[in-house]
């Protein structure tokens, strides 16, 4: 199946179907309900006001938190692989990009196209790496900065309510994830009785593939490893809470740094889930309510929630095309599913043509 096809293949079932109708309907409703909730002609006259000056080193501190997440994200692989920092760096600048675009997040699986048809990682290992180690650690971050959050501002009891609820269901993921990772999986591992009645080559992928992705949860059985990215983390996700502060100074906002670490996180949340194309909508109406709930009147609340989608979604399709430039990323490299062929090395020739 060639490129093309597949790229059909992946936009046809949500585009082509009641899913686009679907997610346009949220996303209309949505805007709808924006519209109702805020003086959207206030909230527009209030971008004229705007100190455009905070926008590029805010836009320059989310590419920096991208690149810690690159290094973060090499650290989780390392005992998978050891891919450059540069090609880790450039496809996730590449996915965020093509998730403004693709429905479902589907740019995340670019994060396991990329490492494994240039690197040879186990594409297990780095579905469990992206989807699981990254989630939960970030679940955990969001859960400390949100304590942060907590201590430094008097959260309102709905947002603090909020924030209850997520650390309770990020322990309960962490744990279950923990104890995911300590499973061990000696080599050579093969179904038991328990799998008996699946037939033999679901067996066998199963075999192949639970051990690496088991391996892809290392960070979350290692305490260094795991004390490291958590670092990282911190680090990566305090730079994003310091570009939604300088889009407020540039707005004006009268508000302490907590509060930015609450809209960042709940954005991040927001976005995670992929209800509407590009979140147009969802992304509105959630910083909107966010900064008006801290103390913000609607009409700029509106505003900063409208003009930092837009830069962001600017900036984004920027780096990514960049990116997708520098890394020599075709169709090919994004939605060919198969494993590239690889010549043989030196000694694998040898050792083939001494077996023939």
């Amino acid at each position: 199946m060639g490129a093309v096809s597949v790229l059909l293949n992946l936009w046809q079932p949500v585009y082509g179907q009641r899913r686009l109708l679907v997610r346009l309907a949220i996303s209309a409703s949505l805007v709808g309900f924006l519209v109702w909730r805020v003086d959207i002609a206030a909230a527009l006259k209030t971008l004229t006001d705007v100190n455009y000056v905070y926008a590029l080193p805010a836009l320059a501190l989310f590419t920096l938190a991208k690149l810690i997440f690159a290094v973060r994200w090499r650290l989780i692989l390392s005992r998978l692989g050891q891919p450059p920092v540069r090609t880790l760096f450039g496809t996730l600048l590449v996915s965020n990009m093509a998730n403004n675009i693709l429905p479902l997040r589907l740019g995340d699986v670019l994060r396991v196209q990329v490492p494994a048809q240039r690197h040879g990682i186990s594409r297990p290992g780095l579905a469990s790496s992206v989807f699981v180690t990254e989630s939960l650690l970030d679940g955990v971050t969001f859960a400390v900065l949100a304590l942060v959050g907590i201590a430094l501002l008097d959260v309102p009891e709905t947002l603090n309510d909020f924030i209850w609820a997520m650390i309770g269901a990020v322990g309960t993921g962490l744990l279950l994830a923990i104890f995911g990772a300590h499973i061990s999986v000696p080599e050579g591992w093969r179904p038991g009785r328990w799998l008996g009645w699946l037939p033999e080559r679901a067996r066998q992928a199963i075999a192949d593939i639970l051990p690496p992705f088991v391996e892809g949860l290392a960070a979350l059985r290692h305490p260094w490893i795991g004390g490291q990215v958590l670092a990282l983390s911190l680090v990566a996700w305090l730079l994003e809470g310091l570009m939604f502060w300088l889009f407020g100074l540039g707005f004006g906002l009268d508000l302490s740094f907590g509060s930015y670490l609450v809209i960042m996180i709940v954005v991040n949340m927001v976005i995670s889930i992929p209800m509407a194309p590009s979140n147009v909508g969802p992304y509105e109406v959630a910083v909107a309510e966010v900064v008006a709930v801290l103390g913000v009147t609607r009409s700029l609340a509106g505003g900063y929630a409208i003009a930092t989608h837009i830069l962001n979604i600017l900036w984004v399709s920027f780096t990514g095309l960049i990116a997708m430039w520098l890394l020599g990323l075709r169709l090919q490299d994004i939605f060919y599913l198969r494993a590239r062929a690889e010549a043989p090395t030196p000694a694998r020739r040898e050792s083939l043509e001494r077996t023939t």
